[in-house]
């Protein structure tokens, strides 16, 4: 197996996962013996990936081949030995790269690898130096990136508000009609008018018969000293004429000055309405007269 920078880590990789291996009486999990297989075949294909000049997809197939190991004691090492492979594959696949979409994935891998490695042995434990100074290498040049590219976005610019425009005037307005409010103001004062009349027809009916009531001998009412129920009576009848009197006033002048708004605003209502306007035309100059009904 070859690989272009270290070909004696390889050995040493590839040594170190066949001491992995259990020996034949002592056979290991069917799941630990396939993940191992998996992480040889996907390390070997890496390698091709690699000496072909395919950095990135090494880089990828090596990070996709060490997940298939857990990050525990007996594996520590196989997995930085694979990360630091992975180190070179990103570095001479990104050699000069400026685009934030690829430095970022680099960035997070190897940041993702060490986090999970402070987790499983602590702060204690130091990561390799060539992971993490590639690991803040690779972040250092994405935030340039990103700022260089945020810089280069077009800026776009707010629109400048002109002055507010107002609604064009409205032209087409219906003309007031003020008679409308006086045969309305007529109608209801002749209403008024004839309730006044019901109220004094009301009132005096109810007076003659109260009245009818106090001169019936049955009743034994004297009006110089008149009984409680002789008394109720009369005050009864004060009321109905009071009532009598106030509608038999108020009726005339309400009816009366209803029938007056009435006839204005009918009056109004039936005048044409006339306006003068000049007039051209071949040899005569002049005024119009126009009118509407």
């Amino acid at each position: 197996m070859k690989h272009a920078t270290r070909p004696s880590r390889v050995l040493s990789l590839l040594t170190a996962l066949a001491l992995l291996a259990p020996p034949p009486a002592l056979a290991a999990p069917a799941e630990d013996s396939k993940a191992l297989a998996a992480f040889e075949a996907g390390f070997n294909e890496g390698q091709a990936e690699f000496d072909r000049g395919q950095h990135l997809e090494a880089a990828r197939t090596w990070i996709a081949a060490a997940a298939n190991l857990r990050e525990t004691t007996a594996h520590r090492d196989n997995r930085t030995a694979v990360y630091e492979y992975v180190v070179d594959a990103f570095t001479r696949g990104l050699q000069g790269e400026k685009r934030p979409e690829a430095l970022r994935e680099a960035a997070q891998a190897l940041d993702a690898y060490c986090e999970g490695f402070t987790r499983a042995y602590g702060t204690e434990t130091p990561i390799s130096p060539k992971i993490v100074a590639a690991r803040d290498d690779f972040k250092a040049r994405l935030a340039e990136a990103e700022a260089a590219a945020a810089a280069a976005a077009p800026q776009v610019e707010a629109p400048i508000e002109g002055p507010e425009e107002l609604p064009p005037p409205v032209t087409d307005q219906p003309e007031p009609k003020p008679w409308k409010g006086l045969v309305a103001g007529g109608a209801v004062m002749i209403g008024l008018g004839v309730g006044a009349a019901v109220v004094a027809g009301v009132g005096g009916a109810r007076g003659k018969s109260l009245e009818a009531q106090v001169d019936d001998p049955a009743n034994m009412c004297v009006l110089s000293m008149p009984s409680p129920a002789c008394q109720d009576l009369l005050d009864r009848g004060k009321a109905a004429n009071s009532m009598t009197v106030a509608g038999a006033v108020l009726a005339p002048l309400l009816a009366g000055a209803g029938v007056a708004l009435l006839v204005v605003g009918l009056k109004r209502r039936s005048q044409p309405k006339t306006a003068f306007a000049p007039a051209l035309a071949p040899g005569f100059v002049g005024l119009s007269l126009r009118g509407s009904f």
